[in-house]
């Protein structure tokens, strides 16, 4: 079903001269595609025909099934493109389908190998897939910038931790820990070994971490009560505290500041 829909989205938009270019994102782009994978699909459109493109799409896929399951993103959305999610009825409810348009004039932030994988192309009739090399300069400065807020951010929210522990409070205390201890804990991890998106939280995070980082923070996750609370974040703690020197030694080469590979 994955490609019936995906050939029957390229076959009816192909032909239109205001739909330009048509490519896959998500894990076609990284190679992950399998049976929970869903279906991520980008185009570019002149500027005035966003709405006639999804009205488009929205019929050819009422020719395959039933739609069960419909979600326009409301506008503006976080990366500045229109988007729309549809589930078919006969479908695995896995296989959604996500369908983000990008007008000709905006800005395409989403083609970056290192960050978002070599994506499929379909086609592209005025070559405007391009990925544009990683400015390598402007995400290490702003991984430098957020690693030097972290040192100081990670020891300041503890306590936020910890009195929802004292209090007796579980719910709070996950939630602060999860926020406050765990996805720095993560992003901090990530600079030394994922630093081209080291601040993508947990997406990816199994496939891009080593085993071992994996297996060592997998359980941090599992909580049981406030006393196993304490004690998880306690070993949080003193993990973030041994990998500030790595992470930072990952910056320089004899004093000149780099973007690991």
């Amino acid at each position: 079903m994955r490609q019936i829909i995906l050939e029957k989205i390229v076959s009816t938009l192909q032909p239109l001269d205001f739909v330009l270019a048509l490519w896959q994102g998500g894990s076609a782009a990284h190679g992950y595609t399998d049976e929970w994978s869903d279906l991520d699909i980008a185009v570019v459109v002149e500027d005035n025909c966003v709405e006639q493109t999804f009205d488009i799409v929205e019929k050819s896929l009422a020719e395959i099934g039933e739609i069960e399951l419909k979600y326009r993103v409301p506008e503006p959305a976080w990366h500045g493109q229109s988007q729309c999610f549809w589930r078919l009825k006969e479908t695995p409810p896995f296989l959604l389908i996500d369908f983000a348009v990008f007008r000709r004039s905006s800005r395409n932030d989403f083609l970056e190998i290192e960050r978002h994988g070599k994506v499929p192309i379909a086609f592209d009739k005025v070559n405007l897939i391009v990925p544009p090399l990683l400015d390598k300069n402007q995400h290490l400065s702003q991984m430098q910038t957020r690693f030097n807020e972290m040192k100081i951010r990670f020891d300041l929210l503890q306590p936020l931790v910890k009195k929802e522990i004292y209090r007796g409070h579980l719910v709070d205390a996950i939630g602060n820990y999860h926020n406050w201890t765990l996805l720095p804990l993560v992003e901090l991890l990530g600079m030394i070994y994922r630093p081209h998106r080291y601040d993508f939280e947990l997406k990816y995070f199994t496939r891009d971490f080593p085993p071992e980082i994996v297996d060592r923070i997998a359980p941090l996750f599992c909580i049981a009560n406030l006393e196993d609370l304490a004690a998880k974040q306690q070993i949080a703690e003193a993990f973030f505290a041994e990998s500030l020197p790595l992470a930072e030694a990952n910056f320089y080469f004899d004093n000149t500041p780099t973007l690991p590979q």
